[in-house]
């Protein structure tokens, strides 16, 4: 396990381009099994998106138009209750820097007890609601309704086996274990790829036939199991017994309290980013109603938010990383590192995402593209906005990474609130001031999107630069 909390407690400094060695190589420890892991958990996702934009032309662009609600109505409900990860992270990273090792196991029992409730309700929620959910927000077509509906339905299934899965990768990630989630995302993706390829284009041989999307939603959920699966079954393996994880004794209601605690203003800031983005999705699908472009817009849309993904993944795999070596150099009395971890990693991002910026910016069309392969209005609507999201990506790196810095700190109800004025003061109404107010079409609305980015990189750089989020108890 890397040893975060060896290094002296000097002051960072901010006037050096040049990353502080020591501390990168630990983060890096951390953070290449975590960044590993949620780029293979982030193909668990795109790999739907990939698949259904092979199918015909017409059938895959409203698939794709229905993927970019099903995906935020997810993790809308899926996110909120596995923020419960937050709150145990935090917690273990503290108990293990203290040596409590058998206190650190005992934040993982009690995690689970309230996954498990939380994962049912969870699931139950995203099952009864979708209906009422994508027939509010479908504006672009009825068959991105239709097979919104579906997909949403059976990945609301998995969400129980989500949540407990969070509350496991939480644990592991707080004693600096980071490649138990690497382990299992590989299976989840191979697994979801495998039964993508026959559940969404069907197989005669063996009798399945063509499901399309509502197929990719069925496989994505099956591979969630499948995974929890390999959680459970790490935390049973010799390593973990001078942790105690899984004592009757255990059970301790301060540990639920607080557990609960840290996780609701996490989870609702989780809930305000999906509720916004959402909101951000709906006009997009009112722009291609009113210009009768089908769903050219909301399938652009889906996959400039795929290929964004692709640097928010890697950050927020920093962020994870930095995430414990903040609450463990908090929890060893080292208030000074815990920010040296923290600008180190922005440092760090801000150097990794320029040369995919460029990238965006070159090949704009190209890279779209590549999810939308048989449809090439796709990419040609959505290029501008792509070279808009490159400009974007330095602050981006700040706010994501500071923010989850502020969440190892146990600052979660700041976070909560920026993120609520933000999405519901910046990022909803500036979307439809550009997009169908004005008609400034997809370009005025990804505007919106990067003046929220900037203003997250603020608020949340700005509070790490404060001293407060020092003095919190965990």
């Amino acid at each position: 396990m890397v040893n975060l909390t060896e290094l002296d407690d000097s002051p960072p400094r901010f006037m050096k381009l040049v990353p502080e060695l020591p501390l990168v190589r630990k983060v890096m420890g951390l953070a290449s099994f975590v960044m590993l892991a949620m780029m293979t958990q982030y193909f668990v996702n795109a790999a739907d998106n990939l698949m259904v934009g092979r199918l015909p032309a017409e059938e895959a662009t409203a698939s794709q138009a229905a993927l970019g609600l099903g995906m935020p109505l997810y993790w809308a409900v899926g996110g909120f209750f596995s923020a419960i990860g937050y709150g145990t992270q935090a917690m273990t990273a503290r108990r293990y820097a203290e040596g409590e090792t058998k206190r650190a196991g005992q934040v993982l029992y009690n995690a689970v007890l309230v996954a498990i409730l939380c994962g049912l309700l969870g699931s139950a929620i995203g099952w009864f609601s979708a209906e009422t959910a994508v027939s509010y927000l479908a504006k672009a077509s009825e068959e991105q309704k239709q097979l919104g509906i579906r997909y949403v339905q059976w990945r609301a299934l998995g969400i129980a086996a989500m949540v407990v899965t969070f509350a496991f990768k939480a644990f592991f990630d707080g004693i600096g274990r980071t490649q138990v989630h690497l382990y299992a995302a590989i299976v989840m993706n191979l697994t979801n790829i495998g039964l993508n390829y026959l559940l969404i284009y069907g197989n005669e041989t063996l009798g399945i036939p063509v499901l399309g999307l509502e197929g990719a939603g069925i496989a994505s959920m099956l591979a969630t199991y499948i995974g929890l699966a390999i959680m459970i079954g790490s935390s049973l393996t010799p390593r973990y017994k001078p942790f105690a994880v899984f004592r009757l004794g255990n059970r301790d209601g301060a540990v639920v309290r607080n557990i609960a605690r840290l996780m609701l203003p996490s989870g609702s800031a989780s809930l305000i980013l999906m509720a916004g983005f959402l909101l951000f999705f709906k006009f997009v699908g009112q722009i291609d109603a009113a210009e009768g472009t089908g769903n050219t817009y909301s399938a652009a849309t889906k996959a400039l938010m795929d290929t964004g993904a692709l640097c928010f993944m890697p950050l927020l795999a920093f962020g994870t990383a930095t995430s414990t070596a903040v609450s463990q150099s908090l929890g060893a009395g080292k208030p000074n590192l815990a920010a040296r971890y923290c600008w180190e990693s922005v440092r760090l991002g801000i150097w990794a995402v320029l040369p995919i910026g460029v990238a965006f910016w070159c090949w704009p069309e190209q890279i779209i593209a590549l999810w939308s392969p048989n449809d090439p209005a796709v990419p040609i609507a959505a290029a501008p906005s792509l070279q808009l999201i490159a400009t974007s990506l330095p602050m981006m790196v700040v706010g994501m990474v500071c923010a989850q810095a502020l969440y190892g700190a146990g600052a979660n109800t700041y976070v909560m609130i920026a993120e609520g004025l933000l999405h519901f003061g910046v990022l909803v109404p500036l979307a439809w001031l550009f997009g169908p107010y004005l008609g400034l079409g997809l370009t005025g609305i990804w505007s919106a999107a990067v003046i929220y980015v900037y203003g997250l990189g603020f608020a949340m750089g700005g509070k790490f630069l404060g001293k407060g989020w020092r003095k919190i108890e965990l």
